[in-house]
Protein backbone atom coordinates (compact mmCIF):
# COMPACT_ATOMS: atom_id res chain seq x y z
CA UNK A 1 0.00 0.00 0.00
CA UNK A 2 1.24 3.57 -1.18
CA UNK A 3 1.32 5.96 2.04
CA UNK A 4 -0.40 9.52 1.18
CA UNK A 5 1.22 12.48 1.50
CA UNK A 6 -0.70 15.31 1.87
CA UNK A 7 1.38 17.77 0.67
CA UNK A 8 1.52 16.49 -2.27
CA UNK A 9 -2.38 16.52 -2.52
CA UNK A 10 -2.13 20.08 -1.95
CA UNK A 11 0.74 20.94 -4.99
CA UNK A 12 -1.61 18.86 -7.19
CA UNK A 13 -5.25 20.92 -6.06
CA UNK A 14 -3.16 24.12 -6.30
CA UNK A 15 -2.07 23.23 -10.05
CA UNK A 16 -5.66 22.53 -11.21
CA UNK A 17 -6.56 25.78 -9.67
CA UNK A 18 -3.76 27.58 -11.57
CA UNK A 19 -1.99 29.02 -8.45
CA UNK A 20 1.46 29.15 -8.97
CA UNK A 21 3.64 27.83 -6.17
CA UNK A 22 7.03 29.82 -5.66
CA UNK A 23 8.61 27.10 -3.97
CA UNK A 24 8.27 24.06 -1.39
CA UNK A 25 10.44 21.99 1.39
CA UNK A 26 8.49 19.02 3.48
CA UNK A 27 4.83 20.90 4.89
CA UNK A 28 5.47 24.31 3.78
CA UNK A 29 4.46 25.57 0.20
CA UNK A 30 5.42 29.39 -0.94
CA UNK A 31 2.83 30.53 -3.12
CA UNK A 32 4.25 33.18 -5.90
CA UNK A 33 1.50 35.64 -4.69
CA UNK A 34 3.17 36.09 -1.12
CA UNK A 35 1.46 33.49 0.57
CA UNK A 36 2.57 30.77 2.41
CA UNK A 37 0.52 27.44 3.46
CA UNK A 38 1.79 24.52 6.21
CA UNK A 39 0.50 20.90 6.19
CA UNK A 40 -0.55 20.52 9.44
CA UNK A 41 -1.82 16.92 8.69
CA UNK A 42 -4.71 16.01 6.52
CA UNK A 43 -7.51 18.08 5.94
CA UNK A 44 -5.79 20.93 8.14
CA UNK A 45 -3.74 23.69 6.65
CA UNK A 46 -2.45 27.15 8.04
CA UNK A 47 -2.70 29.70 5.65
CA UNK A 48 -0.26 33.04 6.32
CA UNK A 49 1.60 35.85 5.05
CA UNK A 50 4.35 37.60 6.61
CA UNK A 51 4.60 35.21 9.31
CA UNK A 52 1.02 36.31 10.18
CA UNK A 53 -1.32 33.46 10.57
CA UNK A 54 -4.73 34.70 8.46
CA UNK A 55 -6.60 31.81 9.04
CA UNK A 56 -7.04 27.63 9.32
CA UNK A 57 -8.63 25.78 6.75
CA UNK A 58 -9.91 22.24 6.87
CA UNK A 59 -10.96 22.47 3.39
CA UNK A 60 -8.54 22.74 0.10
CA UNK A 61 -11.30 24.31 -1.88
CA UNK A 62 -12.15 26.94 0.57
CA UNK A 63 -8.38 27.41 0.73
CA UNK A 64 -7.71 27.62 -3.14
CA UNK A 65 -11.01 29.45 -3.37
CA UNK A 66 -9.81 32.50 -0.64
CA UNK A 67 -6.38 32.47 -2.25
CA UNK A 68 -8.43 33.30 -5.95
CA UNK A 69 -10.33 36.05 -4.16
CA UNK A 70 -7.80 38.02 -2.23
CA UNK A 71 -4.88 37.72 -4.90
CA UNK A 72 -1.76 39.57 -3.98
CA UNK A 73 -1.25 40.58 -0.24
CA UNK A 74 -0.72 43.97 0.46
CA UNK A 75 2.72 44.92 0.37
CA UNK A 76 4.58 47.90 3.03
CA UNK A 77 6.60 49.91 0.85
Amino acid sequence: MESYDETDFVLYALAEMKIPVQHHTGKHITLTNGYQIEVEKRDLYRLSVDGFVISPFDDMGELCQFIQRNGAPEQDD
